[in-house]
């Protein structure tokens, strides 16, 4: 057994079988529309570029005959990444209005039916994103403690074990951070990953997570594996650039 197979596997004796094993958005795994948005900001090719590319989600969405729910709250995601995006460029008014349509969306999306861990994960990641815009530490703390409870109701829930992940591998010791349980839950979102399949920008999730959770690790051969990985998906993840450029020949 190879190293990281014995790594996968000891996470894997961690946590519930169940854990992770339900992806409401596998029918969007073929999304072109939001494939290339993605693309195109986490390449980060220009803002403009994106705010055109998430129109033509926008109003092709309906096309695939999705749930409404599932419609909402996959152009919610997409405007929470536009947003961030536009932050991360200097953009605060055009960060403000695309966080707030997000919200928007992600409220519409819970009346329209949509189950309550698929609307909460969008709803932590709105917090931490408004925390980067306006600074509200509030909104802050509500991060940590909405995935916490996310966590506790619905580990089922494949975005919910990703969230998590993230949340112990990124956050702070005194905000619940745990790199040790990060890298673990990572591993383990990495083996539902290959035995059911997700979207490719989850599997770039997962590997710039273990990149990330490997280097914290000490172990520098295995995080610049992982960056590779994530970096042949999308190459312009602050992360992994880091990564393949300390351990890179």
């Amino acid at each position: 057994m190879t190293l990281l197979l014995v790594f996968i596997c000891a996470a894997a004796f961690a946590l519930d079988a169940d854990t992770g094993s339900i992806n409401y958005y596998t029918e969007c795994a073929d999304n072109a529309e939001y494939a290339a948005l993605l693309k195109h900001v986490f390449d980060d090719e220009g803002l403009d570029g994106a705010l055109e590319l998430y129109a033509v989600l926008a109003g092709t969405v309906h096309t695939y005959g999705y749930e409404q729910w599932v419609q909402d709250l996959f152009v919610a995601r997409a405007a929470l990444i536009v947003g961030r995006y536009a932050n991360d460029e200097g953009n605060e008014a055009v960060a403000q209005a695309y966080l707030n349509a997000a919200d928007s969306l992600i409220a519409q999306g819970r009346a329209d039916g949509a189950p309550e861990s698929a609307a909460g994960v969008l709803e932590a990641l709105s917090t931490s994103f408004w925390y980067l815009v306006d600074g509200s530490i509030s909104k802050g703390l509500a991060f940590g403690r909405i995935v916490g409870d996310l966590w506790d109701e619905y580990p089922e829930d494949f975005h919910v074990l990703l969230l998590t992940a993230d949340k112990y591998l990124h956050s702070p010791g005194i905000a619940g951070g745990n790199k040790k349980k990060g890298l673990e839950y990572y591993q383990f979102a990495e083996a539902v990953a290959l035995e059911n399949g997700c979207a490719v920008w989850d599997m770039f999730s997962i590997y710039a997570g273990l990149a990330v959770g490997y280097d914290k690790n000490k172990e520098e051969e295995l995080a610049l594996e992982y960056a590779y990985l994530a970096d042949e998906i999308y190459t312009a993840d602050v992360n992994v650039v880091e990564i393949i450029e300390e351990y890179g020949n």
